[in-house]
């Protein structure tokens, strides 16, 4: 497995892996938009070639927000999130982020366990805060080194 910065031309697939991973999905058009957004970046995990896995992250004004984190259903398993979320975290305490944020839904037990694994705190719960099913919203943050 390779991580690399996405480009644009990354965009379909990512839209694709986004389709199998949230109920309530970011549009590819969002997705384009994204990319080309100068306080956003975005790193995909590859295999053999192809886009398994993706990260996004803000960064305003010094403190980072995690806007998305998936990864294939068939490559699950593997490290790929984890991977990305570790280069991700590099990334931020190269540019000296101060903090690093994310929501999370509640019951995305894998997910805030291997947050919770890299050092991510839990700090609030946004009652409500997800769509399609009605869900909380577990808020984290991570200060990196």
């Amino acid at each position: 497995m390779t991580i690399r910065r996405a480009i644009n031309i990354d965009a379909n697939q990512i839209f694709g892996i986004e389709t199998q991973c949230f109920s309530v999905p970011w549009t590819l058009n969002s997705i384009k938009a994204d990319l080309k957004n100068p306080i956003a970046y975005y790193w995909v995990a590859v295999i053999d070639t192809k886009i398994v896995g993706y990260i996004g992250l803000w960064n305003v004004v010094g403190e980072g927000q995690i806007t998305n984190v998936a990864v294939s259903p068939t490559a699950r398993g593997q490290g790929v999130a984890q991977a990305l979320i570790n280069h991700m975290i590099q990334f931020a305490c190269e540019k000296e982020m101060t903090e690093i944020m994310l929501e999370v839904r509640a019951s995305n037990h894998v997910a805030r366990y291997i947050y919770e694994k890299l050092g991510f705190k839990q700090l609030s719960v946004r009652k409500n805060y997800y769509t399609n099913p009605r869900e909380d919203a577990i808020n984290m943050k991570l200060i990196p080194n």
